[in-house]
């Protein structure tokens, strides 16, 4: 914040006690325009500092002076003087204790985060962090951020940070909305009109393109994206149809990215919007983010619908992250029904949807979850009612919860006897830290149980899953595939992260990590991955991604996940 007008009249303010002494040592009353001059200068300087609501004491005390113009009194004058001089004041100190007016200390966040992080980091062993390289890697960026002021570096810089951890519990959330938005718009890259996805014969394939029914549209983009409007290209409106009116549209096979072979564009990937701890959840969705990539124009080929080679240059409509956010929630979306609820799908089959794993605040907070297994027992009778033969659990996009819900709904479906969640970790109080044998590995504490009632004995379950079924919901998946009668599925498996959390505040937002270890019986993390980035969350079967997938998804706008399932044998 520039202090120079504030304290240019502060002193004009003080200045004005002594002109009445002055004015009478002057035979000319041109002088007198000197009461003018902290008007003037304001009026000058603030277009280039800025009009600010900091300096509104200033602007007050300006009009202040400048009646004393019309004060024949000394009394009256003084009096002015004097509010003028307070309501500088005012702003001085104003100014002084509000946070906006001081420079952002990025680099000084980044220190005491990762000092904070590398030392309550609970996966640093098992993941195989390297805490030198990452901090020669991005302090010079933070320090950069810091010396131009740069909260846009200063948040890619906190993104990119982020996924060097392949951990869906390590994040960074920015904590000003508008300063979200420009690092959407900036970060992901261009909109061409399209997105990608490899089909599962290797080729790629067009997405939720512009103009296709049931796509993104940049001339309504939604509420959700409605940040986007102020990123569009000046001619997005008249360019907005340039892939369809050149023949490209959903499906069409993607041959070359601006001449090059499409997988050469996943270099230019600058960041994803999720961490991927699992490479092959990773591959899924690299060509969805390569749809971003380029500069204000890009080159396409593609196969006609005559079978031949062609090739569109696509303008840039404006950001990317919109398409790509829709098409991703396109792909992963479960059914939209309310948490905990159920339907039949099909004479012999029901849908038991959990997005979350959480009931009420109440249980949330606690380890007591009898209300919600009386309702998922009263559920169940009802299925049988029903004659309902098979069940299918639809976690995709569960963001996760509490892990004794997950215990208190495994329960209702887990063979008799007792079983284990996982193993807490044993702390050194004294030193605040979980304790390590000398094989490296975490002490075993005690573990956390729950008692099978096998309420669907003899028929079967498939839990369907996605990259976005996260944390508890990444745990539903791990207990559940242990269960004789179940099978998982879907296109990509589970998150892959389910150490408990804890958060850093920082000066633009807050970076989450993994903070408390759970273990199975070997005294080994769960869920998580290693440096090998392979889910050890078993997946059954995936489901092949096709081109009629493709078509019953972004064409038609069905569950094609669901649909398969019901059909699965």
């Amino acid at each position: 914040m520039d202090y120079s007008l504030t304290v240019i009249i502060l002193i004009l303010s003080l200045f004005t006690f002594f002109i009445p002494a002055i004015s009478r040592k002057l035979a000319s009353r041109l002088w007198r325009l000197v009461y003018l001059l902290p008007l003037i200068l304001s009026i000058l300087l603030a277009p280039f500092i800025g009009w600010d609501i900091g300096n509104l004491g200033v602007y007050i005390a300006a009009l202040l002076i400048m009646g004393e113009l019309f004060a024949d009194k000394q009394k009256l004058k003084d009096l002015l003087s004097g509010a003028a001089v307070v309501c500088v004041l005012v702003s001085l100190v104003y100014m002084s204790i509000s946070p906006m007016y001081h420079r952002a200390q990025y680099l000084k966040d980044f220190e005491e985060a990762f000092a904070t992080m590398k030392e309550h980091y609970v996966l640093t062993e098992e993941k195989g962090i390297d805490w030198d390289a990452l901090y020669e890697k991005y302090r010079p960026q933070f320090a950069e951020a810091e010396k131009e002021q740069d909260e846009y570096l200063c948040n890619v810089s906190w993104t990119k940070f982020a996924l060097e951890f392949y951990d869906g519990h390590v994040s960074y959330s920015v904590a000003d909305e508008d300063a979200n938005n420009e690092l959407y718009a900036r970060l992901y890259g261009n909109d061409y009109g399209l997105s990608m996805l490899r089909l599962s014969d290797g080729r790629f394939a067009a997405v939720n393109v512009e103009g296709c029914v049931n796509s993104y549209t940049v001339s309504n983009p939604g509420e959700d994206y409605g940040f986007a409007l102020d990123y569009m290209s000046e001619t997005a409106e008249e360019d907005r149809l340039q892939l369809k009116n050149a023949g490209l549209r959903n499906g069409s096979i993607i041959t070359a990215w601006n001449g090059r072979p499409v997988e050469e564009a996943y270099s230019r990937i600058e960041a994803y919007m999720s961490s991927f701890p699992d490479r092959r959840n990773e591959e899924f969705y690299l060509p969805v983010y390569a749809a971003g990539t380029g500069g204000d124009s890009v080159e396409i080929s593609f196969i006609n619908d005559q079978g031949q080679e062609s090739t569109v240059t696509a303008k840039a409509l404006g950001p990317y992250s919109p398409r790509l956010l829709n098409t991703i929630e396109t792909l992963d979306k479960g059914m939209n029904i309310s948490n905990l609820d159920w339907r039949m799908v099909d004479e012999k089959t029901a849908l038991f949807r959990i997005d979350s794993m959480a009931y009420d605040m109440e249980s949330y907070n606690g380890d007591d979850y009898s209300e919600m297994t009386k309702e998922l027992r009263v559920m169940l009778d009802a299925l049988n009612e029903c004659g309902a033969e098979r069940l299918i659990m639809d976690l995709r996009m569960n963001s996760g919860g509490s892990p004794f819900m997950v215990g208190a709904v495994a329960a209702l479906f887990a063979p008799e006897g007792e079983h284990v969640i996982s193993y807490n970790a044993r702390i050194n109080e004294k030193e605040v830290r979980f304790e390590r044998g000398a094989d490296g590995k975490y002490i075993k504490g005690e573990p956390t149980t729950y008692t099978g009632e096998n309420l669907w004995a003899g028929r079967d379950i498939i839990v369907l899953v996605n990259a976005e079924t996260v944390s508890a919901g990444d745990m539903m998946t791990y207990l559940m595939a242990q269960y004789p009668n179940v099978t998982v599925m879907g296109f990509t498996g589970s998150n892959s992260s389910c150490q408990a959390v804890s958060s850093i505040p920082v000066g633009t937002g807050s970076l989450s990590y993994s903070a408390v270890p759970d273990l199975d019986e070997n005294s080994v993390p769960i869920i998580d991955t290693f440096p090998d980035h392979k889910s050890r969350v078993p997946v059954d079967h995936f489901i092949p991604f096709t081109e009629e997938a493709l078509g019953k998804i972004f064409d038609e706008g069905e569950d094609y996940v669901l649909e398969y399932a019901i059909n699965y044998r």
